[in-house]
């Protein structure tokens, strides 16, 4: 069991290194790395954490932070993952940056709590997929891959 939960948090170390430096990463891979997650996740067992939220980073300087290190991603149709043009309208609209920095202040809450409780950053993990990170990886998903 210990073996599963440092695989675990293992990778979401790595995704969460992704979001706020890329490296070589392209956003194809970087689609690769969040679905993985995503499912490894929706694996977990499901149950409610018991410690508080640690404090997080402003929401604004992460966007900043990640808009300068995905600078590709921006505006975009859900349904088909393309980017948006100026012109173009469709009935929704997604934000990337809204996506990839959300995605990083949640997979950054769980490896804050892995510090004090490991099962604890697995529950909030789980938890926090099922009420809102997962939703943004579903939707973000086709966009990157439509980046390349």
């Amino acid at each position: 069991m210990e073996l599963e939960i440092a695989v675990m948090l293992a990778r979401v170390r790595r995704v969460h290194a992704a979001l706020l430096d890329r490296g070589d990463l392209t956003p194809g891979a970087l689609a690769d790395l969040l679905s993985d997650l995503r499912r490894a996740v929706q694996a977990l067992p499901c149950t409610v954490p018991e410690s508080d939220t640690p404090a997080r980073e402003e929401d604004r300087d992460l966007r900043a932070r990640i808009a300068r290190t995905w600078p590709e991603s921006g505006f975009y149709d859900p349904a088909t993952g393309r980017a948006l043009g100026h012109c173009d309208l469709p009935t929704e609209i997604g934000d990337a940056l809204d996506d990839l920095t959300d995605l990083a202040l949640n997979l950054g809450t769980a490896l804050a709590l892995a510090d004090t409780g490991e099962a604890d950053a697995l529950a909030w993990l789980r938890w926090s997929h099922d009420f809102h990170w997962g939703d943004h990886v579903q939707d973000v998903t086709p966009h990157l891959r439509w980046l390349g």
